[in-house]
């Protein structure tokens, strides 16, 4: 997903929200725009359980792109943004450090918060309280 280009401030969003009644998550909330660059037309959906749920979800998205960015990249996890640009935060270091920030990446941070859509990791989540017993928890701070 590294590859994807940031929609340009303006480019015109279109959504709709479609019912189908033989799903488990019967409402297909879907958004659609035009790359500027390459000319083609982009879509990104997602069902929901109601209505409600799919307005909020298509809200989001238009937040994200008048914030700036691709719907695409609003809705990229954690883990998933990692392994797209791992190599790039990794560039310049040396590499006696490269084994011990990925262990790192793969052992504490993928699993507590590689979930999570991008755009909701604040500096709040990421200083929530690690696991008892773990050399960074609170506990062991004190």
């Amino acid at each position: 997903m590294a590859d994807k280009t940031n929609i340009p401030v303006g480019v015109r969003l279109s959504t709709d929200i479609e019912y189908r009644p033989d799903r488990p998550t019967p409402y297909r909330a879907r958004v659609r725009w035009t790359d500027p660059t390459s000319k083609r037309r982009q879509s990104l959906s997602e069902g929901k359980d109601s209505e409600e749920e799919a307005q909020e979800w298509l809200q989001d998205i238009i937040e994200a792109a008048q914030a700036g960015l691709i719907p695409s990249l609003a809705t990229m996890k954690l883990a998933e943004y990692g392994e797209a640009n791992m190599d790039l935060a990794l560039r310049g270091l040396e590499l006696k450090t490269l084994d011990p920030y990925l262990s790192g990446w793969r052992m504490r941070v993928v699993p507590a918060l590689g979930h999570l859509a991008v755009r909701m990791i604040t500096n709040a989540s990421s200083t929530a309280p690690c696991r008892t017993g773990s050399p960074t928890s609170t506990a062991a701070r004190r």
